[in-house]
Protein backbone atom coordinates (compact mmCIF):
# COMPACT_ATOMS: atom_id res chain seq x y z
CA UNK A 1 0.00 0.00 0.00
CA UNK A 2 1.48 3.37 -1.00
CA UNK A 3 2.04 5.91 1.77
CA UNK A 4 0.24 9.25 1.48
CA UNK A 5 3.16 10.86 3.35
CA UNK A 6 6.08 9.54 1.26
CA UNK A 7 7.66 8.03 4.40
CA UNK A 8 7.65 4.34 5.20
CA UNK A 9 8.29 2.91 8.67
CA UNK A 10 8.59 -0.89 8.41
CA UNK A 11 7.21 -3.16 11.09
CA UNK A 12 10.46 -5.00 11.70
CA UNK A 13 14.13 -4.41 11.15
CA UNK A 14 15.62 -5.08 7.74
CA UNK A 15 18.94 -6.48 6.60
CA UNK A 16 21.83 -4.52 5.13
CA UNK A 17 24.28 -6.03 2.66
CA UNK A 18 26.98 -4.77 5.05
CA UNK A 19 25.78 -7.30 7.63
CA UNK A 20 26.95 -10.08 5.34
CA UNK A 21 30.53 -8.89 4.92
CA UNK A 22 31.43 -7.06 8.12
CA UNK A 23 33.81 -8.79 10.56
CA UNK A 24 32.55 -10.56 13.64
CA UNK A 25 31.77 -8.19 16.51
CA UNK A 26 34.24 -8.36 19.37
CA UNK A 27 33.21 -8.24 23.01
CA UNK A 28 31.01 -10.11 25.43
CA UNK A 29 28.12 -12.14 24.03
CA UNK A 30 24.79 -11.72 25.84
CA UNK A 31 22.38 -14.39 26.99
CA UNK A 32 21.07 -16.63 25.42
CA UNK A 33 23.96 -16.73 22.94
CA UNK A 34 26.43 -17.46 25.73
CA UNK A 35 24.28 -20.14 27.38
CA UNK A 36 26.21 -23.38 27.83
CA UNK A 37 23.38 -25.61 26.64
CA UNK A 38 21.50 -23.96 23.79
CA UNK A 39 19.94 -25.68 20.81
CA UNK A 40 19.13 -23.89 17.52
CA UNK A 41 15.91 -24.37 15.56
CA UNK A 42 14.27 -22.79 12.53
CA UNK A 43 11.34 -21.43 14.55
CA UNK A 44 10.49 -21.10 18.22
CA UNK A 45 7.36 -23.23 17.83
CA UNK A 46 9.57 -26.09 16.61
CA UNK A 47 11.69 -25.84 19.75
CA UNK A 48 8.57 -25.86 21.93
CA UNK A 49 7.23 -28.93 20.18
CA UNK A 50 10.45 -30.93 20.58
CA UNK A 51 10.83 -29.90 24.21
CA UNK A 52 7.33 -31.03 25.09
CA UNK A 53 7.65 -34.25 23.08
CA UNK A 54 10.74 -35.05 25.14
CA UNK A 55 8.97 -34.23 28.41
CA UNK A 56 5.99 -36.38 27.44
CA UNK A 57 8.29 -39.37 26.94
CA UNK A 58 8.80 -39.48 30.70
CA UNK A 59 5.34 -38.18 31.69
CA UNK A 60 2.65 -39.03 29.10
CA UNK A 61 -0.02 -37.18 31.09
CA UNK A 62 1.88 -33.88 31.23
CA UNK A 63 -0.39 -30.94 32.14
CA UNK A 64 0.51 -27.29 31.62
CA UNK A 65 -0.72 -24.04 33.12
CA UNK A 66 -0.31 -21.30 30.49
CA UNK A 67 -1.51 -17.69 30.20
CA UNK A 68 -4.82 -17.06 28.46
CA UNK A 69 -3.19 -14.37 26.30
CA UNK A 70 -0.94 -16.11 23.77
CA UNK A 71 -0.02 -16.02 20.08
CA UNK A 72 -1.43 -19.47 19.28
CA UNK A 73 1.77 -21.01 17.89
CA UNK A 74 3.06 -22.04 21.30
CA UNK A 75 -0.29 -23.51 22.32
CA UNK A 76 -0.63 -25.48 19.07
CA UNK A 77 2.93 -26.78 19.45
CA UNK A 78 2.27 -28.02 22.99
CA UNK A 79 -1.02 -29.58 21.95
CA UNK A 80 0.59 -31.26 18.94
CA UNK A 81 3.18 -32.75 21.29
CA UNK A 82 0.35 -34.18 23.42
CA UNK A 83 0.24 -31.89 26.46
CA UNK A 84 -2.97 -30.98 28.29
CA UNK A 85 -3.29 -27.22 28.78
CA UNK A 86 -5.13 -25.20 31.40
CA UNK A 87 -5.17 -21.41 31.46
CA UNK A 88 -4.54 -18.66 33.96
CA UNK A 89 -5.73 -15.10 33.22
CA UNK A 90 -3.33 -12.23 32.68
CA UNK A 91 -4.06 -9.01 34.45
CA UNK A 92 -4.85 -5.61 32.90
CA UNK A 93 -1.12 -4.81 32.85
CA UNK A 94 -0.23 -8.04 30.96
CA UNK A 95 1.16 -9.49 34.18
CA UNK A 96 0.37 -12.71 35.98
CA UNK A 97 -0.72 -12.46 39.62
CA UNK A 98 1.34 -15.12 41.46
CA UNK A 99 -1.47 -15.62 43.98
CA UNK A 100 -3.95 -16.37 41.18
CA UNK A 101 -1.42 -18.68 39.54
CA UNK A 102 -1.04 -20.58 42.79
CA UNK A 103 -4.80 -20.82 43.25
CA UNK A 104 -5.18 -22.37 39.81
CA UNK A 105 -2.25 -24.68 40.50
CA UNK A 106 -4.29 -26.05 43.41
CA UNK A 107 -7.27 -26.48 41.08
CA UNK A 108 -5.50 -28.11 38.10
CA UNK A 109 -2.35 -29.56 39.71
CA UNK A 110 -0.21 -28.87 36.60
CA UNK A 111 3.19 -30.43 36.07
CA UNK A 112 4.59 -27.39 34.28
CA UNK A 113 4.20 -23.63 34.38
CA UNK A 114 4.53 -21.90 30.99
CA UNK A 115 5.37 -18.21 31.42
CA UNK A 116 5.21 -15.69 28.55
CA UNK A 117 7.21 -12.46 28.84
CA UNK A 118 5.35 -9.92 26.69
CA UNK A 119 7.22 -7.52 24.36
CA UNK A 120 10.32 -7.50 26.58
CA UNK A 121 8.62 -6.85 29.95
CA UNK A 122 9.39 -9.56 32.54
CA UNK A 123 6.72 -11.44 34.39
CA UNK A 124 7.09 -11.73 38.21
CA UNK A 125 9.41 -14.65 37.59
CA UNK A 126 10.94 -14.96 41.07
CA UNK A 127 7.69 -15.70 42.93
CA UNK A 128 6.61 -17.92 40.03
CA UNK A 129 9.90 -19.83 40.20
CA UNK A 130 9.50 -20.20 43.97
CA UNK A 131 5.97 -21.52 43.42
CA UNK A 132 7.38 -24.12 41.03
CA UNK A 133 10.01 -25.15 43.57
CA UNK A 134 7.45 -25.56 46.34
CA UNK A 135 5.05 -27.55 44.18
CA UNK A 136 7.81 -29.48 42.34
CA UNK A 137 6.67 -28.11 38.98
CA UNK A 138 8.71 -27.53 35.86
CA UNK A 139 9.14 -23.97 34.60
CA UNK A 140 9.42 -22.86 30.96
CA UNK A 141 10.02 -19.23 30.00
CA UNK A 142 8.68 -18.13 26.61
CA UNK A 143 11.01 -15.30 25.58
CA UNK A 144 10.00 -15.18 21.92
CA UNK A 145 9.14 -11.49 22.35
CA UNK A 146 11.84 -10.66 24.89
CA UNK A 147 15.30 -11.27 23.43
CA UNK A 148 18.03 -9.12 25.09
CA UNK A 149 15.78 -8.12 28.01
CA UNK A 150 16.94 -8.32 31.60
CA UNK A 151 15.48 -8.19 35.07
CA UNK A 152 16.11 -4.96 37.03
CA UNK A 153 18.96 -6.73 38.87
CA UNK A 154 20.71 -7.62 35.60
CA UNK A 155 19.69 -11.27 35.28
CA UNK A 156 18.68 -12.18 31.75
CA UNK A 157 15.05 -13.02 31.04
CA UNK A 158 15.03 -16.71 30.21
CA UNK A 159 17.85 -17.65 32.58
CA UNK A 160 15.63 -18.62 35.52
CA UNK A 161 13.31 -21.38 34.27
CA UNK A 162 14.35 -24.95 33.66
CA UNK A 163 14.09 -24.18 29.94
CA UNK A 164 13.55 -21.05 27.88
CA UNK A 165 12.79 -20.44 24.22
CA UNK A 166 13.72 -17.45 22.06
CA UNK A 167 12.56 -16.38 18.59
CA UNK A 168 15.58 -14.60 17.12
CA UNK A 169 14.19 -13.14 13.90
CA UNK A 170 11.60 -11.03 15.71
CA UNK A 171 14.35 -8.85 17.18
CA UNK A 172 17.28 -9.42 14.82
CA UNK A 173 17.66 -9.14 11.00
CA UNK A 174 17.72 -12.89 10.39
CA UNK A 175 15.75 -14.95 7.87
CA UNK A 176 14.95 -17.53 10.56
CA UNK A 177 16.23 -18.83 13.88
CA UNK A 178 15.25 -19.78 17.41
CA UNK A 179 17.05 -21.05 20.48
CA UNK A 180 16.02 -23.50 23.18
CA UNK A 181 18.09 -23.02 26.33
CA UNK A 182 18.45 -25.80 28.89
CA UNK A 183 19.35 -23.94 32.06
CA UNK A 184 19.61 -26.76 34.58
CA UNK A 185 17.78 -29.78 33.16
CA UNK A 186 19.43 -31.15 30.05
CA UNK A 187 17.48 -33.64 27.94
CA UNK A 188 19.81 -35.90 25.99
CA UNK A 189 17.25 -36.81 23.34
CA UNK A 190 17.03 -33.13 22.37
CA UNK A 191 20.79 -32.90 22.00
CA UNK A 192 20.82 -35.99 19.78
CA UNK A 193 18.04 -34.71 17.54
CA UNK A 194 19.04 -34.44 13.87
CA UNK A 195 17.51 -31.46 12.11
CA UNK A 196 17.36 -30.94 8.36
CA UNK A 197 18.27 -27.79 6.48
CA UNK A 198 15.52 -25.59 5.13
CA UNK A 199 15.26 -25.22 1.38
CA UNK A 200 17.49 -22.58 -0.19
CA UNK A 201 14.49 -20.88 -1.83
CA UNK A 202 12.91 -20.35 1.57
CA UNK A 203 16.00 -18.73 3.04
CA UNK A 204 16.80 -16.67 -0.06
CA UNK A 205 13.23 -15.41 -0.33
CA UNK A 206 13.19 -14.21 3.25
CA UNK A 207 16.67 -12.65 2.89
CA UNK A 208 15.45 -10.67 -0.11
CA UNK A 209 12.44 -9.45 1.83
CA UNK A 210 14.69 -8.24 4.66
CA UNK A 211 16.95 -6.38 2.23
CA UNK A 212 13.98 -4.72 0.51
CA UNK A 213 12.43 -3.77 3.83
CA UNK A 214 15.57 -1.94 4.89
CA UNK A 215 15.69 -0.04 1.59
CA UNK A 216 12.03 0.95 1.86
CA UNK A 217 12.65 2.40 5.31
CA UNK A 218 15.31 4.67 3.85
CA UNK A 219 14.20 5.41 0.29
CA UNK A 220 10.50 4.78 -0.14
CA UNK A 221 10.47 6.48 -3.53
CA UNK A 222 11.98 3.52 -5.35
CA UNK A 223 8.44 2.29 -5.94
CA UNK A 224 8.73 0.62 -9.33
CA UNK A 225 11.93 -1.25 -8.50
CA UNK A 226 10.55 -2.44 -5.20
CA UNK A 227 7.35 -3.61 -6.83
CA UNK A 228 9.39 -5.62 -9.32
CA UNK A 229 11.32 -7.18 -6.45
CA UNK A 230 8.09 -7.99 -4.66
CA UNK A 231 6.72 -9.69 -7.74
CA UNK A 232 9.90 -11.74 -7.95
CA UNK A 233 9.54 -12.69 -4.31
CA UNK A 234 6.00 -13.84 -4.97
CA UNK A 235 7.23 -16.16 -7.72
CA UNK A 236 9.95 -17.49 -5.43
CA UNK A 237 7.45 -18.09 -2.64
CA UNK A 238 5.41 -20.34 -4.90
CA UNK A 239 8.42 -22.60 -5.36
CA UNK A 240 9.30 -22.99 -1.69
CA UNK A 241 9.65 -26.50 -0.34
CA UNK A 242 8.73 -25.27 3.15
CA UNK A 243 6.51 -22.44 4.32
CA UNK A 244 8.58 -19.38 5.11
CA UNK A 245 8.88 -18.11 8.66
CA UNK A 246 7.05 -14.86 8.08
CA UNK A 247 6.67 -12.47 10.98
CA UNK A 248 3.15 -12.77 12.35
CA UNK A 249 2.60 -16.19 10.79
CA UNK A 250 0.17 -18.21 12.92
CA UNK A 251 -0.05 -21.98 12.52
CA UNK A 252 1.67 -25.26 13.23
CA UNK A 253 2.78 -27.85 10.70
CA UNK A 254 4.29 -31.16 11.79
CA UNK A 255 6.05 -31.42 8.44
CA UNK A 256 8.25 -28.46 9.42
CA UNK A 257 9.21 -29.25 13.01
CA UNK A 258 12.60 -30.77 12.12
CA UNK A 259 13.99 -27.76 10.27
CA UNK A 260 17.33 -26.34 11.40
CA UNK A 261 18.32 -22.72 11.71
CA UNK A 262 20.03 -21.75 8.47
CA UNK A 263 23.83 -21.25 8.28
CA UNK A 264 23.34 -17.67 7.10
CA UNK A 265 21.49 -16.86 10.33
CA UNK A 266 24.39 -18.31 12.33
CA UNK A 267 26.84 -16.21 10.30
CA UNK A 268 24.82 -13.04 10.80
CA UNK A 269 24.58 -13.56 14.56
CA UNK A 270 28.35 -13.22 14.90
CA UNK A 271 28.22 -9.88 13.08
CA UNK A 272 25.50 -8.13 15.08
CA UNK A 273 26.20 -5.52 17.73
CA UNK A 274 23.76 -6.59 20.44
CA UNK A 275 24.58 -3.66 22.73
CA UNK A 276 23.80 -1.19 19.97
CA UNK A 277 20.58 -3.01 19.07
CA UNK A 278 19.41 -2.85 22.66
CA UNK A 279 20.42 0.81 22.99
CA UNK A 280 18.58 1.86 19.84
CA UNK A 281 15.38 0.05 20.77
CA UNK A 282 15.35 1.63 24.22
CA UNK A 283 16.02 5.11 22.82
CA UNK A 284 13.27 4.76 20.20
CA UNK A 285 10.74 3.54 22.78
CA UNK A 286 11.54 6.45 25.09
CA UNK A 287 11.29 8.96 22.26
CA UNK A 288 7.90 7.65 21.15
CA UNK A 289 6.69 7.63 24.74
CA UNK A 290 7.60 11.32 24.98
CA UNK A 291 6.07 12.32 21.65
CA UNK A 292 2.69 10.59 21.73
CA UNK A 293 -0.20 12.77 22.81
CA UNK A 294 -2.64 12.46 25.68
CA UNK A 295 -5.11 10.70 23.39
CA UNK A 296 -2.77 7.70 22.98
CA UNK A 297 -2.74 4.99 25.64
CA UNK A 298 0.43 2.85 25.82
CA UNK A 299 0.11 -0.60 27.34
CA UNK A 300 3.44 -0.02 29.11
CA UNK A 301 3.72 3.68 30.08
CA UNK A 302 7.00 3.03 31.90
CA UNK A 303 10.16 1.43 30.48
CA UNK A 304 11.91 -0.27 33.41
CA UNK A 305 15.65 -0.69 33.64
CA UNK A 306 16.83 -3.68 31.63
CA UNK A 307 13.82 -4.03 29.32
CA UNK A 308 14.65 -4.29 25.61
CA UNK A 309 11.28 -3.54 23.96
CA UNK A 310 10.24 -5.51 20.91
CA UNK A 311 7.61 -2.96 19.88
CA UNK A 312 5.45 -0.17 21.33
CA UNK A 313 1.97 -1.54 22.14
CA UNK A 314 -0.93 0.90 22.34
CA UNK A 315 -4.65 0.63 23.03
CA UNK A 316 -6.88 1.57 20.09
CA UNK A 317 -10.67 1.42 19.59
CA UNK A 318 -10.51 -0.82 16.51
CA UNK A 319 -7.26 -2.57 15.63
CA UNK A 320 -8.06 -3.25 11.99
CA UNK A 321 -9.20 0.32 11.29
CA UNK A 322 -6.27 1.89 13.13
CA UNK A 323 -3.71 -0.38 11.46
CA UNK A 324 -5.14 0.38 8.03
CA UNK A 325 -5.15 4.13 8.70
CA UNK A 326 -1.54 4.05 9.87
CA UNK A 327 -0.38 2.00 6.89
CA UNK A 328 -1.88 4.59 4.56
CA UNK A 329 0.31 7.11 6.36
CA UNK A 330 3.46 5.03 6.04
CA UNK A 331 3.48 3.33 9.45
CA UNK A 332 3.41 -0.44 9.08
CA UNK A 333 1.60 -1.22 12.35
CA UNK A 334 0.54 -4.75 13.31
CA UNK A 335 -2.49 -6.09 15.13
CA UNK A 336 -1.14 -7.92 18.20
CA UNK A 337 -2.49 -11.46 18.60
CA UNK A 338 -6.05 -11.34 17.33
CA UNK A 339 -7.36 -14.89 17.63
CA UNK A 340 -7.36 -17.59 20.31
CA UNK A 341 -6.91 -21.29 19.63
CA UNK A 342 -10.27 -23.02 19.40
CA UNK A 343 -13.40 -21.35 20.77
CA UNK A 344 -11.52 -19.03 23.13
CA UNK A 345 -13.72 -19.82 26.10
CA UNK A 346 -10.65 -19.75 28.34
CA UNK A 347 -10.11 -16.03 27.78
CA UNK A 348 -10.50 -13.62 30.68
CA UNK A 349 -11.76 -10.05 30.36
CA UNK A 350 -8.19 -8.76 30.03
CA UNK A 351 -7.26 -11.27 27.32
CA UNK A 352 -10.36 -10.41 25.31
CA UNK A 353 -9.60 -6.71 25.69
CA UNK A 354 -6.02 -7.14 24.46
CA UNK A 355 -7.10 -9.18 21.44
CA UNK A 356 -9.57 -6.46 20.49
CA UNK A 357 -7.57 -3.33 21.19
CA UNK A 358 -3.75 -3.77 21.21
CA UNK A 359 -1.77 -2.50 18.22
CA UNK A 360 2.01 -2.78 17.70
CA UNK A 361 3.99 0.30 16.70
CA UNK A 362 7.54 -0.19 15.36
CA UNK A 363 10.51 1.06 17.44
CA UNK A 364 13.23 -1.30 16.18
CA UNK A 365 16.93 -0.58 15.72
CA UNK A 366 16.66 0.36 12.02
CA UNK A 367 14.56 3.42 12.81
CA UNK A 368 15.96 6.90 13.25
CA UNK A 369 14.62 9.74 15.38
CA UNK A 370 12.94 11.03 12.20
CA UNK A 371 11.06 7.73 11.80
CA UNK A 372 9.87 7.79 15.40
CA UNK A 373 8.69 11.38 15.07
CA UNK A 374 6.72 10.36 11.98
CA UNK A 375 5.11 7.47 13.89
CA UNK A 376 4.15 9.78 16.76
CA UNK A 377 2.63 12.38 14.44
CA UNK A 378 0.52 9.90 12.54
CA UNK A 379 -0.68 8.12 15.68
CA UNK A 380 -1.57 11.42 17.31
CA UNK A 381 -3.53 12.52 14.24
CA UNK A 382 -5.46 9.28 13.93
CA UNK A 383 -6.29 8.81 17.59
CA UNK A 384 -7.08 12.49 17.94
CA UNK A 385 -9.79 12.27 15.28
CA UNK A 386 -13.32 12.79 16.55
CA UNK A 387 -14.46 9.32 15.47
CA UNK A 388 -11.69 7.52 17.36
CA UNK A 389 -12.96 7.30 20.90
CA UNK A 390 -10.57 5.80 23.44
CA UNK A 391 -11.73 2.40 24.68
CA UNK A 392 -11.96 1.56 28.35
CA UNK A 393 -10.95 -1.75 29.82
CA UNK A 394 -14.43 -2.11 31.24
CA UNK A 395 -15.74 -2.13 27.66
CA UNK A 396 -14.10 -5.48 27.08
Amino acid sequence: MASVTGTFVPTYQGLSAAHLVRPAVAGATPFPFNAAHRLPYYRARNAIYHLFRALLETKPSLTVLAPDYYSGNEIMAMQAAGATIHYCPVGPNMQWDPDEVERLCRVHAPDLLYVIHYAGWPQPIDPLAELCRRREMLLVEDCALSLLSEMPDGRAIGSIGHWSVFCLYKTLPLPNGALLVQNDRRIESLERLRLRRAGSASVAGRMAELLVQRIRGRVNGVGAALQAVKRGLGVAAGALDVRRANVGDIGFNLDEVDLAMSPISTRLLARLDFDDIRRRRIANYRQLLQQIGAGVTPVFPVLPEGVCPLFFPIIVPNKAEAADALRRRGVDALEFWNDPVGDGLEMSISARFFRTHVLELPIHQDLSARHITHVARQVNRILGASNMMRPTREAA
